[in-house]
């Protein structure tokens, strides 16, 4: 069997819109617990990219100033990580301190953001974000792992290896969800490219709205459905477990395999698909997901609504795995 390609990228003719595959890992766990695990996901992403890992030229700081990544940074960046030790707690800091002042100003602790260029996007990225060490912490907030791939890695490599490497990907990280899937970067910024997608992203479902640097305060949400759907402690136990999963997705095309450490994955077929509303391709698989899942999906705010976008255009867009989907088109030179 062919496996089946995406259709119309977002963006297709804007430069600064670039589709990508994104696999975006949420935990609900400080720094120091992780560091471990990001470190070594760090090292799968690095070697699946092979030849093209020299796309990845640059680092970010934490006030979000490039510079050029050489191979004393990865060597630096990875020890760093590997060698996390226990977070301290903000608790622990003075409060009239600089240091407290700055962690709770931009929201986080540990930073890494790796890019294929400071500003034309090539689809390569690595960004991580931690939490801040609270003692007790607020269960809104989560450290967030995402990693980007170009388009062309899946049609080069396959469905099947992108499957894997997701899988590869996940290894020991201790996420509450997971997915990965069709989205898209801008180097014009989210804010400004989303007004340029609205048509593409009425039309082809299956492409998603990057989250995952935003995401931090998602809680016990899904943020959303996409072709791979990864499902952790506790949420996992919360829907009913791996039987409830399997008692309730009944699409011939939907798979559930059971991970270590109490984790799950959910795949929506053998690839990912945009689905195309028009020839009624409205991607049935991901409707069945989201009608059980939507209890745990992270809900529509006002706050959410895009700039271009009215309130209800956004909030159909957000619920459009929810809602009825639209008529196809015909074609009057049917029948």
């Amino acid at each position: 069997m062919n496996e089946p390609q995406p259709l119309c990228p977002p963006g297709a003719g804007i430069p600064q819109v670039q589709p990508v595959v994104s696999f975006d890992f949420f935990m609900p766990h400080d720094h120091g617990v992780i560091a471990a695990a990001v470190a070594s996901a760090l090292d799968t992403y690095h070697q699946a990219l092979g030849p093209d890992s020299g796309r990845l030229t640059t680092t970010w700081d934490a006030d979000g100033e490039p510079s050029e990544l050489t191979p004393a940074d990865w060597e630096d960046l990875r020890e760093r990580l590997r060698a996390a030790p226990a977070d301290d707690f903000v608790d622990d800091l003075p409060k009239d301190s600089i240091w407290f002042d700055i962690l709770t100003r931009r929201g986080f602790d540990a930073n890494v953001r790796l890019t294929g260029g400071e500003s034309d996007s090539n689809g390569y990225e690595f960004r991580y974000r931690s939490r801040l060490p609270w003692r007790n912490p607020n269960a809104r907030m989560l450290s967030v792992l995402s990693i980007q791939v170009p388009l062309r890695f899946l049609e080069v490599q396959g469905a099947t290896r992108l499957r894997e490497l997701a899988l590869e990907l996940a290894g020991a990280l201790p996420f509450s969800t997971g997915h990965a899937g069709l989205s898209f970067v801008s180097s014009r910024g989210f804010r400004k490219a989303i007004p340029l997608l609205k048509t593409e992203l009425f039309r082809n479902p299956g492409w998603a709205v990057p989250t995952a640097g935003t995401a931090m305060d998602m809680g016990a949400h899904v943020d959303g459905i996409h072709w791979l759907n990864f499902l952790g402690p506790p949420l996992l136990e919360t829907v009913g477990g791996i039987p409830a999963l399997r008692s309730h997705l009944k699409h011939p095309e939907t798979t559930v395999q059971e991970l270590t450490g109490g984790r799950a994955l959910i795949s929506l077929g053998p690839a990912p698909l945009a689905g195309d509303t028009k020839l009624g391709e409205t991607l049935p698989a991901y409707r069945e997901l989201a009608r059980f899942l939507e209890p745990w999906l992270l809900p529509f705010a006002t706050c959410h609504t895009w700039d271009g976008y009215t309130e209800e255009e956004t909030r159909h867009w957000w619920r459009r795995f929810l809602e009825a989907p639209p008529e196809p088109v015909s074609n009057p030179r049917d029948g």
